[in-house]
């Protein structure tokens, strides 16, 4: 079994008993330096405090497990803004923001779209696009999806609104 998935399975139980979501486990190597990063959320926000004594804790438990076998720097932190999507679940709650997909294999000669979540239907989700068109995607076909910052996206309404095409209801 791979690293990621290990930490991963020490990790989630340590996750649900505080009350938090485990949003992704990543692992990094870069020559001799191994970095282990995970990627908590909770409702209301992750704090500081909470990724301390979570890195504390699963510290504790990868060394006591002794599955990683050579030095390594844990980080623990939240997703951020421009959280990643790793489940159907997320995808759920996230639908109606913005998103960045790419899937691996390339569809209509491209990888890569962004646009809105559209909520998900059974094992797909969809995002729709600035020009108004819907994409669907299997899951599995799904290599990465995050959430999108677009610091335009309001003056974009405004700018709708101002030209009659956009109504509040």
């Amino acid at each position: 079994m791979e690293v990621r998935e290990e930490v991963r399975q020490l990790a989630q139980p340590l996750a649900e008993e505080a009350g938090y979501e485990l949003v992704d486990v990543e692992f990094a190597a870069e020559g001799h330096h191994r970095a282990i990063r995970v990627l908590l959320d909770k409702p209301g926000g992750i704090t500081v405090g909470d990724c301390a004594q979570f890195s504390r804790r699963l510290s504790d438990c990868l060394d006591m497990n002794q599955i990683v076998p050579w030095r390594y720097h844990l980080e623990v932190s939240s997703p951020g803004i421009e959280r990643p999507i790793r489940s159907l679940d997320a995808a759920s709650r996230f639908a109606g923001r913005r998103i960045s997909v790419t899937t691996a294999p390339a569809r209509e000669g491209r990888r890569r779209y962004e646009g809105d979540l559209l909520s998900p239907q059974s094992d797909r989700i969809g995002v729709r696009t600035e020009e108004g068109r819907e994409h669907w995607f299997e899951w599995a076909d799904v290599k990465s999806a995050r959430l999108v910052v677009d610091p335009w996206a309001e003056v974009r309404r405004r700018g709708l609104r101002g030209r009659g095409e956009e109504r509040d209801e």
